[in-house]
Formats: structure tokens, sequence, C-alpha cells
């Protein structure tokens, strides 16, 4: 999402806030030197040129000619891979946090810690989010394997995230079946977001818990395959990041029914929701089903 809002030149910069009449100085509060735009404050100011020098060698300045940030990200992900991608979504994400404390707190990190910090960063979240590999350790707890119908009078909604990273868009895809395994809805939904995979699968889990209010649903089981915001949700632990309001919204709405719970399952036994979170990502508007079985799933339920 920080990405998309940058490649938008929605981010409150200098220049930005000059041409909304907010401040008169449009220079950049570190260097001094130059109008800070989205383009500046995140790659050509020499204070964030310092920053990707010690980034990954594939990070390290590609080259010079970009006229505008958007150019920037659509270069790298031409060239680099997922995961360098992920390094450098981090990393621009950490270096306006930089800038930000340097201008309200008067702290500066050196670049060299904000390259650090970033790589740390994208390490744990290749690790929270390989949940492929999570199904293979041996004694850990991998979830269900197979789809079951949940009790009595309880109903069940699963839920999955898909990424598209070059259209910058997510799509989410929801599931609700009753105690006898009949499907009562369906929802398929997209929106403009860039790279988070958790914040995308957080988003998600709402969404599922929303709809289920939306239809009146007062007893229901979630079920979904990202294991990192399962376990979040189930924690009482406080996080106060994007992320972790979403969790603190969907924790609140699931305490707001009559019986509310959710539980991890192995990605093979989500693939419906799955299913509807691809076919999501072809939508311009939300679809939600609640008569017929859309055609990118019947070949799964028959």
């Amino acid at each position: 999402m920080f990405l998309w809002r940058a490649t938008h030149e929605s981010l409150p910069t200098n220049l930005n806030l000059k041409r909304r009449k907010i401040k008169e100085d449009p220079s950049c509060p570190i260097c001094r030197q130059e109008t800070e735009s989205v383009m500046h404050a995140l790659w050509s100011c020499s204070a964030v040129m310092d920053v990707w020098f010690f980034s990954s060698r594939g990070l390290q300045k590609m080259k010079v000619g970009f006229k505008s940030f958007k150019e920037v990200v659509e270069h790298v992900i031409a060239i680099l891979s997922e995961e360098e991608v992920e390094l450098f979504a981090c990393t621009a994400y950490h270096v306006w946090r930089r800038r930000n404390a340097f201008l309200f707190e008067r702290k500066f990190e050196n670049p060299s810690r904000i390259a650090q910090v970033a790589l740390q960063l994208t390490k744990d979240f290749k690790e929270a989010n390989d949940r492929e590999k999570v199904d293979l350790i041996p004694g850990r707890p991998i979830g269900l394997t197979t789809w079951s119908p949940p009790p009595l009078n309880v109903y069940k909604a699963n839920w999955d995230a898909s990424v598209d990273q070059v259209q910058s868009r997510m799509g989410v895809g929801v599931v609700i079946r009753n105690w006898e395994g009949s499907v009562t809805a369906t929802l398929r939904s997209s929106r403009c977001i860039f790279l988070d995979a958790k914040l995308a699968e957080a988003m998600a889990a709402l969404r599922a818990v929303l709809l289920c209010k939306q239809l009146g649903i007062s007893r229901v089981l979630l079920e979904g395959d990202a294991l990192n915001v399962v376990n979040d949700i189930n924690s009482e632990a406080k996080d106060w990041s994007s992320v972790g309001l979403i969790i603190q919204d969907i924790k609140a709405e699931l305490q707001n029914l009559e019986y509310g719970s959710i539980q991890f399952i192995s990605r093979n036994s989500n693939c419906i929701a799955h299913c509807l979170a691809k076919d999501a990502l072809k939508l311009s508007q939300e679809s939600i089903t609640m008569e017929g079985i859309p055609l990118c799933i019947q070949h799964m339920l028959n």
C-alpha cells in the first residue's frame, strides 16, 4: 500500500504539500538542496543514495535517468527477483519513516542501519508467510488437511487473499458453507494494494467477518491458510501497525458475534477460497453470490 501511494504521487512530500497550498517551501527537509518530490524523497536525495548503497547488490543504484518513482518501481519489478522486490519495498518504506522521524522528532538513523532493518524485516516476512513450507516441518502443527463441516447451527467461512504485484492489486475470496457443507454465499472482491501479503490476508479475513455480519450470520468459524494472521488474531498481544489495527478490528467483530472463532487450515484444503481470490483479480467490482455458484469454483464442488 505504501508503494502504491508513492507511485501515485500521494505521499505528503513538501512539493505535494505546496501544490495543495499547505506549505510554501517545497525543498527537501534533509538536504535542503532540491525540491522534495516523491522521487527525490525515496530515491535521488543524496542522503537516500547512501541507504541504497548499503542495500543488497541488486538494489544498489541500478541506473540513473528515471523521471519518476513509478519508473523506478516498474524497473525494479521487471529486472529483480520477488525477494529483492520485497526488500526494495521495505527499504523505501523505512527511508520514508526516517524522513518523518527527522522532520518531526529530529532523529536521523544512519543509512547502514536502515538497510539492515529492512533486510531483517524482509527475512522475517518471508519466514512468516512461507505457508507451503510450514506443512512440511516435522512435529509442527500443520492445520486441518481436509475441509470438514462446522458443528450444527454454525457456519464456516473460508477466506484467502491473492496479490498481483504487477498490477498493484489484491483479490479477496470468501466462501461460506453451513453445517451440511452447502454453500451459503461467496464473495470476490479486489482493491489496490502493493506487495504486502500479510496486510492483504488480514484485510481478507476482516472482509470475511464483515460478510457474515452483513448476512446476519452470528455463529461462524473462520478458516484461513495465513498462519501468521491466524496466530495474531488468536493472540492477546497488541500491535499498532497497519496490519495490527486490522487484526484488532477482526477481534472486535468476532467478540460481537454469538459465536466467533478462527483457525488455521492447510493451503490445499483452502483451495476454493484461493480460487475465488485469484478470480477476484479480474473483477472491477465486488461480487457477492448467494444463489448459484461462481463458474470458477463449480468444478471443485461437483
